[in-house]
């Protein structure tokens, strides 16, 4: 049997017809959602070993309780608002004016209705679910979905990867090889990258609701991106909040969403409490939020809601709500762990048990198969002295259009931070993708100094900078060949042939 919890779990709650099958009111099915229309749904029983599959129309399938909206109607006082293109196509729960106004233009009280996203925008989640027949546009211009062809034309990967010991916080890599990011997703861990026409899907967000709020940059650019989530099997993203608006568009499988109105309603910074990589600027940004009048920074424990996206849905959550988020594998749920059919003897069953574990067999050899693409030889190497991007003799210089920055910190002189992925945005309105701070020993700060303010095509040698070292300070040589990889990795600098030197 399908498992109560999962998303794809439906009962049929009144008699129908599958074919020329007659399937009974409750009845256990799951639904596919990726061959499922606006106006029939493809099921498949799953109480009995019938194997009865087929369309339905929506108004014979109950979903799981816990897919159910809380309240038949909504008013404008709700934290948020769903609307079922499949199971309420007349939005029947909705009290407000969809469009606009139909009583006379009174500023005080009427104004926002005059263009109806103002009842929506930077007030409340808004949840609609449609069909996959929605994402046709979407899936000529991604691939058709395929992860492996996404990976070779994102412009930026970033993998997600959970520790393996407690308090197994989550921990996120810029891989800048595709191979890598493939290896990282065949071993189970999740990516997330920036397509290649994130901008027209930005503009035409923007277009469509009326509210042009990423065209006034200063650099010409725009202040939002769009990232392609790929999860492998079952995937948990903890409490945390984003400083931007949120547009989200499920395109294969399902997730679980729960969420909560936060603390701020423009909060100038995200807050990932359970993100390693952020343990230094996370002091930062709680210090941050507790000026701007953030009274609580503890994620909601019980006073919370909960929607199922599936193929299709759309899910609008304002800047600064808490949210957190688990996707579910299709086959989490896989056949070998279903019950057998006991109602046909011990020998059906155990014949039926049988064959399930000879398939599972069949997958773990597929598995078995690759597994020289989930661990490649690279992640076995030992590095070479000191690494090629240390090698004294190498030379190094600012990177040409990099988005990376070395900043200093007001608070501390001994501390910078690098700054990754459009740092130079922030003032307006953008935060930077990564961002790591440093403590630099305060014999090396004239060096890092130079580093900071040089001017590009300015070049290096790694012997040039230690030679700036003082004599008696050479245990600082260390600590600056570490920051030199560091600076390196993170595309402030990079390494040339070119044989100049400073």
């Amino acid at each position: 049997m399908a498992f109560p919890g999962h998303p794809t779990s439906a009962s049929i709650k009144q008699q129908c017809s599958i074919g020329e099958s007659t399937i009974p009111a409750g009845t256990l099915v799951a639904i596919d959602w990726a061959r499922s229309s606006w106006l029939q749904l493809f099921v498949r029983v799953t109480s009995d070993a019938s194997g009865i599959e087929g369309l339905v129309h929506p108004q014979f399938v109950a979903l799981p309780h816990r897919d159910q909206p809380s309240s038949t109607s909504f008013t404008s006082h709700d934290t948020s608002w769903t609307f079922d293109a499949v199971f309420d196509p007349s939005f029947t729960g909705c009290q407000l004016p969809l469009h606009f106004s139909t009583t006379p233009l009174i500023v005080d009280s009427n104004l926002q209705s005059l263009v109806w996203p103002l009842h929506v925008y930077n007030q409340k989640a808004f949840v609609v679910h449609g069909s996959t027949h929605r994402l046709e546009t979407l899936r000529q211009d991604l691939h058709q979905f395929d992860v492996s062809a996404l990976i070779q034309n994102a412009s930026r990967t970033i993998a997600w990867l959970k520790q393996t010991r407690p308090p197994y916080r989550m921990q996120y890599l810029d891989v800048s090889s595709p191979d890598i990011a493939a290896a990282c997703y065949a071993a189970g861990h999740s990516l997330y990258f920036n397509p290649s026409p994130e901008d027209r899907y930005i503009r035409a967000i923007c277009a469509d609701l009326g509210l042009n709020f990423t065209s006034g940059l200063l650099d010409g650019g725009i202040g939002g991106d769009i990232e392609l989530f790929a999860v492998q099997s079952k995937h948990h993203t903890p409490w945390h909040f984003d400083a931007q608006h949120n547009f989200t568009v499920q395109l294969t499988g399902t997730k679980e969403w729960s969420y909560a109105k936060g603390p701020l309603t423009d909060p100038m910074s995200n807050l990932h409490l359970s993100s390693s990589n952020t343990a230094s600027v996370l002091v930062e940004d709680t210090l941050a939020h507790a000026m701007a009048g953030a009274a609580d920074l503890t994620p909601p424990t019980s006073s919370f809601e909960t929607v199922t996206l599936r193929p299709g849905s759309v899910l609008y959550l304002p800047a600064g709500y808490w949210h957190s988020v688990t996707s579910f594998d299709e086959a989490s749920q896989p056949a070998w762990r279903e019950r057998p059919d006991f109602s046909q003897g011990p020998d059906h069953a155990r014949a039926q048990w049988k064959a399930r574990l000879g398939a599972l067999a069949t997958t773990i050899q597929a598995m078995a198969d690759e597994v020289d693409a989930v661990f490649p030889d690279a992640l076995f190497q030992e590095p070479d002295g000191d690494g090629d991007d240390a090698a004294a003799v190498r030379t190094l210089e600012p990177s040409e259009d990099s988005t990376s920055e070395l900043v200093t910190t007001q608070h501390n002189p001994l501390e910078y931070t690098i700054a990754m992925g459009g740092y130079r945005k922030f003032a307006d309105g953008c935060k930077a993708e990564t961002q790591t701070t440093v403590r630099v020993p305060s014999g090396l700060k004239p060096v890092v100094e130079v580093l900071r303010v040089a001017a590009a095509g300015t070049t290096w040698t790694l012997g040039a900078l230690e030679e700036q070292v003082p004599d008696a300070a050479t245990l600082l040589l260390s600590p600056l060949r570490s920051l030199v990889d560091l600076l390196v990795q993170s595309g402030y600098l990079q390494v040339t042939d070119d044989p100049k030197l400073r």
